[in-house]
């Protein structure tokens, strides 16, 4: 019997296993899937899976952002079960990241390949120094009141700063499929001193709202722009991303049972890693390759 999409037995098992490695690795997390899947997309992907097709960087974009969209489905219901969302901030920070998303999405297809790729690695080099410098010896100290009272919501202090945070984890969606999940939970841990269970479920949140909206954007001009409108030759390979959202479900509910059970510190240090190898090695594949 014939597999689809080409896939040989081993090669569909192998595809499923690496897909659910890594939706589970980033829901755990709150990475965007973009962090780990469009590097494979490019890199991994056609060398272990004969049957996956050697694509560019705009349809891994475009790939990541449709994959995306079964785990954070997933996970973000199971971290709103266990409680470990804020509403209110999601919100606030939603209501500026998802215009910002769609307007970069578009303009995203008039930037150079190159320039999006040195972009993508070096924000999450930065994204790591960022949470080094942050949470050297730091703790997670409770919000509390100024009469000692009640706790206070990070939504009460939500100011322009913040905003402008939101902004541009905004754009990073938008342009590279980054950025908005790491620049939100950097923002609510370090700045809202929020925990990181709580802030790793309310990043879930803005990071799906975010991509979703990028994600629609993506699908419209693909339909209904005109092939002059980005300059770019691509085809994104949907038939694969249906099969690999089968995974990323999957690994979006295994991804938030394994976040309730990881020490906090070992999270962080984790996101530190991923950010600095991945984003040190978009970097170098681009200027010495």
């Amino acid at each position: 019997m014939a597999l689809p999409l080409g896939f040989s037995a081993i090669g569909l098992l192998t595809f499923l296993l690496l897909t659910f490695t890594i939706a589970t690795t980033v829901n755990t997390f709150a990475m965007e899937a973009a962090v780990l899947f469009v590097p494979a997309f490019m890199f991994v992907y056609p060398e272990v899976v004969p049957a996956f097709p050697s694509i560019p960087l705009q349809a891994a974009i475009g790939l990541a952002l449709f994959v995306e969209l079964f785990g954070y489905t997933s996970s973000v219901s199971a971290y709103y079960y266990r409680g470990h969302i804020d509403l209110d901030v999601a919100k606030a920070i939603l209501a500026v990241s998802i215009p910002v998303a769609v307007l970069t999405r578009a303009l995203s297809y008039f930037a150079p390949s190159t320039v999006l790729k040195l972009l993508f690695g070096g924000m999450l080099v930065l994204l790591s120094a960022v949470l080094f410098k942050a949470h050297q010896g730091g703790s997670h100290d409770e919000r509390v009141a100024a009469d000692g009272g009640q706790t206070v919501s990070p939504a009460a202090t939500f100011d322009r700063y913040d905003r402008l945070v939101a902004g541009v984890g905004g754009a990073m969606a938008g342009f590279v499929a980054i950025a908005i999940g790491e620049l939100t939970q950097t923002l609510l841990t370090v700045r809202k001193r929020v925990s990181v269970r709580v802030s790793t479920g309310t990043s879930a949140l803005v990071l799906h709202g975010t991509i979703v909206g990028a994600l629609i954007t993506n699908l419209f001009l693909l339909k209904f722009a005109p092939p002059a409108f980005s300059g770019h030759d691509f085809t994104v390979p949907f038939g694969f991303g249906l099969v690999a959202g089968l995974a990323c479900a999957c690994g979006g509910q295994a991804g938030a049972f394994i976040n309730s059970r990881v020490p906090e510190e070992i999270t962080i240090r984790a996101m530190m890693t991923v950010y600095s190898l991945v984003g040190a090695f978009m970097v170098y594949r681009v200027l010495f390759l």
